[in-house]
């Protein structure tokens, strides 16, 4: 009696699958960088803004209205939820107003917090809103493209000028003076 060796195949799972090093080069090509961004996305998430009750309070009374605190990794957006004056619902009481188009990812806009700050020494005369530029149209209509950006509206919503990131509250207390003719401009109370 004579016997036969026979070659008995490992078992395929999924520990070993039996590909070539070339199939395992695919897929480590293709893993290598998704675990990488999945990192990256992790870490960026992770360092949200914070809400300052201070300042959404301020951004409440400055713009006469409700807002919704949006954190985000680079800025928290106070944003008005009021519309903005148009011609078919003017400002009321016929104030103009200064609209801070922000976005949550504007790091520039986070060092300008100050401007709410600043805002409330203009209430009598000035309306100031801060507006999500991702949530709200007005931003197309005014043809706002970058953030951060100031747009000064009549009580008709008309654009009466603008201007882009200041660096400090002097440098925004003096764009202020350009528009209002308030001795909280000159002054800075």
């Amino acid at each position: 009696m004579s016997m036969k060796a026979t070659s008995v195949a490992p078992a395929v799972s999924w520990l070993n699958p039996r590909w070539s090093w070339k199939v395992w080069a695919v897929v480590a090509a293709l893993l290598v960088p998704t675990i990488g961004f999945t990192l990256w996305v992790f870490a960026q998430a992770s360092e949200q803004t914070k809400i300052d009750p201070a300042i959404y309070a301020l951004a409440q009374a400055n713009g006469k209205g409700d807002v919704t605190a949006i954190t985000g990794t680079g800025h928290t957006v106070y944003h008005s939820t009021r519309p903005l004056p148009d011609a078919k619902a003017p400002q009321a009481d016929g104030m103009i107003t200064l609209v801070w188009f922000t976005n949550a990812t504007c790091g520039e806009c986070e060092k300008e917090l100050f401007v709410h700050k600043a805002m409330a020494d203009y209430r009598k005369s000035v309306v100031f809103v801060e507006k999500a530029i991702d949530r709200d149209t007005s931003a197309e209509r005014l043809g706002v493209k970058q953030v951060p950006t100031f747009v000064w509206l009549d009580a008709e919503g008309n654009a009466m000028g603008s201007f882009g990131a200041v660096a400090n509250e002097a440098q925004f207390r003096e764009e202020l003076a350009k528009m209002t003719d308030t001795d909280a401009a000159l002054s800075g109370n």
